[in-house]
């Protein structure tokens, strides 16, 4: 299916690459030229990394592991509050990759103190996977104004192994505690951090809404969210998660008709059924396209400048691929 893709600025690469913070933020506004036609540049955000990954037990936890190894951050500290400054006090909307529950401690403690310096309002600062995490960071992310974008089929695919290997029972089933956020009337959006899981909007809303795990039983039933709820994290709240709500995430007149035709309604049938939902199709942008169909802007590099522009982008791109996958190995 046609589809845009949105990229977005690595913020370790880039302030690693200079010790002058106006260079930095240059540095970074130049990336908006390499993109054009279906590819985007997520103007205006930017990713920060806090603990390591979910599937290498690398998260950095209050607790110790079951085995007693230790996480590890994917930025040493100082390095990590230099750019939540310079993109914080620059008006980026900063992504945060945090996965163990001493990720959000720090994320929230340098977000609390940036406030306190130089207060923003609507700042939609996001909490990215939230993966392991306590009720009391639930309310503090509230209290900032931060919002989240979790990881629902962590639940599914890791909790039964995480509660004999890692974490334990209690933690394990307490992962992405949706019912929380839902609960404290946080906006929260759902994605499956492709590669590391399929591409499949109804199947985060399945995990989500269910929380049904490799063996079948149930996870942390108190953490389930409303269907509507999930539904919103893959559409309306997934837009606010990225600042594009008044042009997409809903059917309404002034936005993009991007959306997708389902043969059963998720709201009404049963939530076990809810990711066996066939799709007809999608309107992309007013134009109907069913499964199947072959035709479609491409989405491709082509507006760029010229082929050295080109050759850049790809091996930079192929580059940072290949940390990405070391990095959630």
């Amino acid at each position: 299916m046609p589809f845009r893709w949105a990229f977005i600025p690595d913020s370790k690469s880039l302030v690693s690459k200079s010790d002058d913070d106006a260079a930095v933020l240059s540095e970074t506004r130049k990336l908006q030229s390499w993109y054009g036609g279906m590819t985007e540049f997520s103007d205006g955000s930017v990713k920060l990394f806090a603990d390591g990954a979910v599937y290498s037990l690398a998260m950095q936890g209050r607790d110790p592991y079951l085995d007693g190894h230790d996480g590890a951050w994917m930025m040493n500290q100082a390095l990590f509050e230099r750019a939540f400054r310079i993109y914080w006090d620059a008006g980026y909307q900063l992504h945060i990759h945090v996965n163990g529950d001493a990720g959000p401690d720090r994320v929230l403690n340098l977000l609390e103190a940036n406030q306190r310096r130089k207060p923003r309002f609507d700042h939609r600062t996001t909490i990215v996977h939230f993966a392991v995490s306590g009720l009391d960071q639930v309310k503090r992310i509230k209290a900032l104004g931060a919002i989240v974008s979790a990881t629902p089929c962590y639940v599914s695919a890791l909790s039964d192994k995480y509660g004999e290997l890692g974490l334990g029972p209690d933690r394990a089933d307490q992962m992405v505690r949706l019912g929380d956020v839902e609960r404290a009337g946080l906006s929260y959006s759902l994605h499956s951090d492709m590669p590391m899981a399929p591409c499949d909007p109804l199947f985060l809303i399945w995990c989500a809404v269910n929380r049904v795990t490799s063996s079948g039983r149930a996870a942390g039933e108190d953490q389930r969210v409303s269907t509507l709820g999930a539904l919103r994290g893959i559409t309306l709240d997934a837009a606010y998660s990225l600042r594009l709500e008044k042009e997409r995430g809903s059917i309404e007149v002034g936005k993009l008709a991007n959306f997708t035709t389902l043969a059963e309604n998720p709201l009404t049938i049963d939530a076990m059924r809810i990711k066996d939902i066939e799709a007809w199709g999608t309107v992309m942008e007013g134009a109907k396209l069913p499964v199947g169909h072959a035709g479609g802007e491409k989405a491709t590099l082509e507006d760029l400048a010229n082929p050295a522009d080109r050759a850049r982008f790809a091996k930079v791109a192929a580059e940072h691929a290949v940390k990405t996958v070391h990095a959630h190995g």
